[in-house]
């Protein structure tokens, strides 16, 4: 069973061992030491790389470990993650140690275990400074975002292992055009994120590690469902320095905060000393929070308005409306985060909405501030709650994420349906589109805008025509019990497409011939 008090221990008594041993060079080095191998992501193949290795002292294996009985299968996390992090805001650079419990759920051995290193795919941003684990390893390898750790033991079915690693962060500066997009991960003159920064176990199926190649384009990292408590301590931290986060955030001191956060497939926050902070409860008690700046106040023909209160009763009756079609959110909070970087991102219970959004609001829902706030809330349930590869069928949760957009103004802004239509489909992918089809991996895509237009767009008339054809309260029935099947899992497209009815899939058979890839979805 994962148990974050006994693995903070785990954590203390761990890089103690790892500061003795790496401090006094003459001691005897444990039987199987431990060899980095370091190499930074690249977008382009590489026919060779230099390496460059480096030993490090583990800690010898905990024999009740090797001693305990050792049970498969289990509904509980795989993994529970245990962290301190020291931000230094001024340098913007990030000090993490970190523990890992992680179980063996499936029904394979594991040789090795991946690890998703994402901010390894920038350069100069990750710098591994020691890896050990309480079972003997043979190698840790780092190469762009892997980090392959070879046991010398297999790990059994039911078996669990914990794995410490201390590393560093230099963040990079957010920039404009396709980079900025990583904005989640960066830092502008007004805000520190850290999304995606941690190391996390790599989905393990059907036989082997999922982990995709980087690209521009869309997201690539499949997650499963981890515990999280992180300790955040911010040296020399700005005066009235604020932290948005998910999970339940408890402040011990000024400059210090600890986060719990459970069943969730990834661990953001982010920083700023002029954050504003909106809050209120949907009538169902779920907390929703907006974070903004003082430019979300905005001059319209109608006099000021605030994009923060704007952007907050969208999220409120997008939940409300989602948790009524798609089940019940599984969580209290909702976060909302002005970024200062382009478009939105989500993540589990909390969200960036892109300052533009915020800046040329024109005060009404005709405007991406309220489309990409819906957008983002409905990546509640496809993605944070049903979990799906991003990389090969992102059209999974960018499809009805989108569609959930239109869905909403349906409900709410009736009279803007058509409007959206035109505007947010339309004008991008009119009936003469020519282009990739919807189940199209993110690996087919010269821009962002064709996988956009691809993906999510024509994704939504896809879904809109299903619904058609199966009628309203059968579509959504469907989509409802999807969010069941999926709760908590990585699904694919054969398990979105099973729960139609043989009529049903014979109804939509030609929707399905018209946007999908002959062999696909």
């Amino acid at each position: 069973m994962l148990t974050l008090q006994n693995t903070r221990w785990f954590l203390l008594s761990v890089f103690v061992l790892a500061a003795c041993s790496l401090g006094r060079p003459d001691e005897t080095a444990p039987p199987t030491s431990t060899v980095f191998r370091l190499a930074q992501a690249s977008l382009a193949a590489a026919p060779t790389r230099g390496f460059q290795a480096a030993p490090s002292r583990i800690p010898e294996p905990t024999p009740t470990l090797a001693d305990a009985d050792c049970i498969p299968g289990g509904e509980a996390p795989t993994a529970a993650h245990v962290i301190e992090a020291e931000v230094n805001y001024a340098r913007r650079t990030v000090d993490v140690q970190h523990v890992i419990r992680m179980v063996n759920r499936t029904s394979d051995a594991f040789e090795q275990i991946l690890l998703n290193i994402e901010p390894n795919r920038l350069p100069a941003a990750f710098t591994l400074v020691a890896a050990s684990a309480n079972q003997p390893l043979e190698m840790v390898e780092v190469i762009g975002r892997r980090m392959t750790l070879n046991l010398v033991e297999p790990l059994l079915p039911g078996c669990d292992i914990e794995i410490a690693l201390s590393y560093s962060l230099t963040l990079p500066q957010i920039s404009s055009g396709i980079s900025g997009l990583i904005g989640y991960f960066g830092y502008s003159n007004r805000q520190l994120n850290l999304g995606h920064w941690l190391a996390t176990p790599a989905v393990y199926r059907d036989g082997g590690w999922v982990t995709h190649d980087v690209t521009v384009i869309g997201e690539q990292l499949v997650s499963d469902i981890a515990d999280w408590d992180v300790t955040l301590t911010v040296s020399d931290p700005p005066d009235n320095l604020v932290m948005a986060g998910p999970g339940t955030v408890t402040q011990e001191e000024d400059g210090r905060w600890r986060v719990l956060l459970e069943a969730s497939r990834d661990f953001v926050v982010s920083f700023s000393p002029f954050f504003r902070r909106t809050a209120t409860f949907t009538e169902q008690g779920v907390e929703v929070e907006i974070f903004t700046f003082d430019n979300a106040v905005v001059n319209t023909p109608a006099g000021p308005v605030d994009g923060a209160q704007q952007a907050l009763e969208a999220a409120i009756q997008s939940l409300t409306m989602y948790a009524d079609l798609y089940g019940e959110m599984s969580r209290n909070r909702f976060v909302i985060v002005q970024g200062d970087f382009p478009d939105g991102m989500e993540f589990t219970q909390m969200v960036f909405v892109s300052d533009q959004w915020f800046r040329t609001n024109p005060g009404t829902a005709e405007s991406y501030l309220t489309i990409i706030t819906v957008h983002e809330a409905a990546h509640q349930w496809w993605y944070a709650r049903v979990g799906n590869d991003q990389a090969l069928t992102p059209w999974l949760d960018e499809a009805l994420a989108t569609y959930s957009e239109y869905v909403f103004y349906e409900e709410f802004h009736p009279d803007l349906k058509e409007w959206w239509w035109n505007y947010r489909v339309a004008s991008f992918v009119p009936p003469s589109y020519i282009g990739k089809r919807v189940d199209s991996t993110v690996y087919e895509f010269a821009t962002v805008r064709e996988y956009i237009n691809a993906v999510y767009l024509r994704g939504a008339l896809m879904l809109h025509e299903c619904r058609e054809a199966l009628g309203t309260d059968a579509f959504f029935d469907w989509l409802r019990r999807y969010s069941e099947v999926g709760a908590n899992r990585i699904v694919d497209a054969d398990q979105f497409w099973m729960l139609l009815t043989d009529e049903q899939m014979e109804l939509i058979r030609p929707i399905r011939q018209a946007f999908f890839n002959p062999l696909g979805g």
